[in-house]
């Protein structure tokens, strides 16, 4: 017997969890307003976060939407296309951290669990300092008279202004922290900054290493499940009679109430 297969099938039998749904996914969430995210499933249509909120909104004809450029363009070169033959994940532009898992063919829409962001280097959920994705707030729309400030969660001296639409890297000098509350460089008794390592991390996986794989386990003929593995670092997900081995990020471990890599710290919290 393949021995996926029977790990598999001793997994199932007690720690099938099924997926959260892709529709109870706020895209919008944690985005400003004004921001543009793409929907996976329709290269023509996006989605214009208001509140928090999704709000539908279609291209003209014959045009795709380009999260990049934030706008409508004649040709389809951003659109995202899942190789049948492939298993990988690609980042949902403008959120920091949901993402598309492209399984078979097929876009899953995926969502990183607390405030991990999705790393496109590893393909996967990563610590915020080792990503420190602040596009989400940089709208295309902001007001010279209102400029946005983004703390960076890699390092306090660190942070983003945006500009066009786009975070600008900005670094204070002279041993200064960035201070949200006045937006400007102070001095690091007076910024609430608990980043203790000032630099990003580096991991000891690669993208190859942490990379998605088909195997053969049994899996539910129908539907989006999840299913623990003996090591706490990965899991298996089911699509529809398939079965890949999923690995989460270094120092992240698989959470099956939740059904997402996650801090053993925040798993603890429930309990």
């Amino acid at each position: 017997m393949n021995r996926f297969y029977a790990i598999g099938l001793l997994a199932f039998t007690a720690l099938v969890a099924t997926t959260q749904a892709a529709s109870s996914i706020n895209l919008c969430e944690g985005a400003a307003d004004n921001i543009f995210v793409a929907d996976i499933t329709n290269c023509s249509n996006y989605y214009i976060c208001i509140n928090g909120e999704p709000i539908a909104q279609q291209c003209r004809d014959k045009y795709y939407f380009d999260a990049s450029s934030q706008s409508c363009l004649p040709s389809n070169g951003g659109c995202l296309v899942c190789d049948p033959n492939k298993l990988t994940s690609v980042a949902l532009s403008r959120t920091c951290n949901k993402y598309a898992l492209c399984f078979a063919g097929t876009p899953l829409l995926q969502q990183c669990a607390d405030n991990l962001q999705f790393n496109p280097n590893l393909g996967a959920c990563d610590l915020p300092k080792n990503v420190d994705c602040v596009s989400n707030y940089c709208s295309i729309y902001d007001s010279p008279e209102s400029i946005v400030y983004v703390a960076s969660a890699s390092s306090c001296s660190k942070y983003f202004v945006c500009m066009n639409g786009q975070p600008q890297n900005q670094t204070c000098v002279g041993g200064l922290y960035f201070n949200p509350s006045c937006n400007c460089c102070d001095l690091p008794a007076k910024v609430n900054c608990t980043i203790t390592n000032t630099g990003r991390t580096r991991s000891l996986q690669t993208a190859a290493m942490i990379a998605p794989r088909m195997v053969d386990i049994t899996c539910p003929s129908e539907g989006v499940h999840q299913i623990a593995h003996p090591n706490p670092n990965q899991y298996y997900m089911c699509v529809n009679g398939k079965g890949a081995l999923m690995t989460c990020a270094a120092s992240l471990v698989y959470d099956k109430e939740v059904g997402a890599c996650r801090r053993p710290a925040d798993i603890l919290k429930k309990h």
